[in-house]
């Protein structure tokens, strides 16, 4: 086993930004080895390997049903090309960087020309 470390910033909590950047660092024992892992019997058991690789199969196969359904529905998925996502990406880029909503609205329409809908 060996000592590997840590360390990042944390910019935004619970879904809003923080006044100011909280740094963070920490270490953790990481094994060397799948031996060394299976040895300390710290590996998943065959159920849950079962249950992981199930869920993954499920969420592969969710996701192509849905694709399907919004498909055969007619919705496509919004491209930067759609004056609309322009817009709303230039508010959440303003918004980010300290603006209120009602100005980053107000220059990101007056920037592209377009009314938010």
């Amino acid at each position: 086993m060996k000592a590997e470390s840590f360390k990042g910033t944390i910019e935004s909590a619970y879904g809003s930004p923080l006044a100011t950047a909280i740094k963070f660092e920490g270490s953790f024992d990481a094994y060397e080895s799948y031996d060394e892992a299976s040895t300390a019997n710290d590996l998943p058991s065959h159920d849950e390997q079962v249950a992981f690789v199930n869920n993954k199969r499920k969420a592969n196969a969710r996701q192509k049903s849905m694709q399907a359904a919004l498909d055969a529905a007619g919705i496509v998925k919004p491209t930067l090309e759609d004056p609309q996502v322009q817009l709303k990406q230039i508010i959440k880029a303003l918004e980010a960087s300290g603006r209120s909503t009602a100005d980053a609205v107000k220059l990101a329409e007056t920037t592209l020309g377009v009314k938010l809908a």
